[in-house]
């Protein structure tokens, strides 16, 4: 499989935008743009950064024995707006504005279709180690109570 091949196979596979794989690496767009379409061919060091953004071995691209997995690899979990504003106990359009703002590490607002209202990215795992929940429970929690008793 050639670089281009390897990027869109993973990218699709942990569904990464091509902005989103942008943000997570520091590379601009065109220049994914580029690496998708084949057109350019990314140093090794940049192939390795590349790799490490996505959750994968540094020499992920540069392996010559890859076969796509049988198993594909996980999605990174994400959580809602809604969700999050839930657990926090705020406002759905407070925490749009701090997320917008960049006060929170574990979440981006990227822009959505014609730049006019943003797509909020919250990356599940990150979001429950920084508030030092353990979201399993938290849903085994809010499911319980809206489980009516006495059915």
């Amino acid at each position: 499989m050639t670089f281009s091949q390897k990027l869109k196979y993973i990218l699709s596979e942990q569904n990464i935008s091509q902005a989103e794989l942008s943000r997570l690496t520091g590379i601009n767009k065109s220049s994914i743009c580029q690496y998708l379409s084949g057109k350019n061919i990314p140093s090794k060091k940049r192939q390795g950064v590349i790799a490490t953004a996505i959750g994968m071995p540094e020499d992920y691209f540069g392996n010559e024995n890859f076969k796509e997995p049988s198993i594909p690899y996980p999605k990174i979990p994400r959580l809602t707006l809604t969700e999050t504003a839930g657990i926090m106990g705020v406002s759905q359009r407070a925490l749009a504005l701090a997320i917008q703002q960049g006060m929170y590490s574990w979440a981006q607002a990227l822009p959505g279709r014609n730049k006019k209202r943003p797509i909020y990215f919250i990356n599940a795992i990150t979001f429950a180690k920084a508030q030092g929940i353990d979201l399993e429970e938290y849903k085994k929690c809010t499911c319980e109570a809206a489980t009516p008793t006495g059915a």
